[in-house]
């Protein structure tokens, strides 16, 4: 078993996994044992974690998610949920107003949840050996997800994560440089950000993933000129955001 330290410093995704191969319960166990240490707001635990083991169910998830087949052929998928369903159980026992589910701060703290959670869970199944991917295309299929897992309102299924022992081996990707995404005291002024952008996208040219096919700030200029709504009527059905938003309800 590798050390945390040594294994978050070797992260990388696998999307490539041996098929057929399952998963000791000891090993999911585990996993799912160190998420649930995450930390959170107030203790609030404010996430559901979906264990998909129906194989019925997984080729259903899997054909929904086509540009990643990992999603079928891995060992294990874990769905991660941003849920304040229980919190409103919580409101209901206490005749509470539940009110607050309608402000940002809310949707925030459980989506930050449920990610320190599935970090967790990460580096516990990375320093036992196994490669992982997250999976952010199951927020595009949401309206699928809720149905297929029968989420209830105040919850909404934010990605996947993928375990299992890797069959191509992945390089390091690197990362962008430490004075874009670390500061002391003050936020990095315009200039060493963008010096530090048009450096890394030379990095990340040269590195040459196959699966990118745009220089690095093309791609995000592009993705961020979308003004299409994605999730946000879904977000407001399952019943987030609403006392700001009571008119898309």
């Amino acid at each position: 078993m590798k050390n945390a330290v040594e294994t978050m410093k070797n992260h990388r995704a696998f999307r490539h996994f041996k098929i057929g191969e399952s998963m000791p319960q000891s090993d999911v166990q585990t996993i799912i044992d160190c998420a649930r240490q995450a930390p959170s707001w107030m203790n609030g635990q404010h996430y559901t974690i979906i264990n998909i083991t129906d194989p019925e169910l997984r080729a259903k998830i899997s054909a929904l998610q086509p540009a990643n087949p990992q999603v079928g052929t891995c060992a294990t998928l874990l769905i991660f949920i941003a849920d304040l369903h229980r919190a409103d159980l919580c409101s209901q026992a206490y005749g509470g107003s539940f009110a607050s589910v309608g402000h940002s701060d809310s949707l925030i703290t459980a989506v930050t949840d449920a990610s320190l959670a599935a970090q967790n869970a990460t580096v516990a199944a990375e320093s036992l050996g196994y490669g992982t991917c997250y999976i952010g295309g199951i927020r595009m299929i949401a309206p699928y997800i809720i149905e297929l897992l029968g989420l209830p309102r105040n919850t909404f299924p934010l990605f996947g994560l993928c375990i299992g022992t890797p069959d191509i081996e992945m390089r390091i990707k690197p990362r962008l440089p430490e004075n874009t995404v670390y500061a002391e005291n003050r936020y990095p002024d315009d200039k060493t950000l963008s010096d530090g952008l048009a450096d890394y996208e030379k990095t990340m040219s040269a590195f040459a993933e196959a699966r990118e096919r745009l220089p690095y700030r093309e791609k995000f200029a592009r993705y961020y000129s979308s003004s299409e709504p994605k999730n946000e009527p879904l977000i407001y059905r399952q019943g987030w955001l609403t006392s700001a938003n009571d008119e898309k309800v």
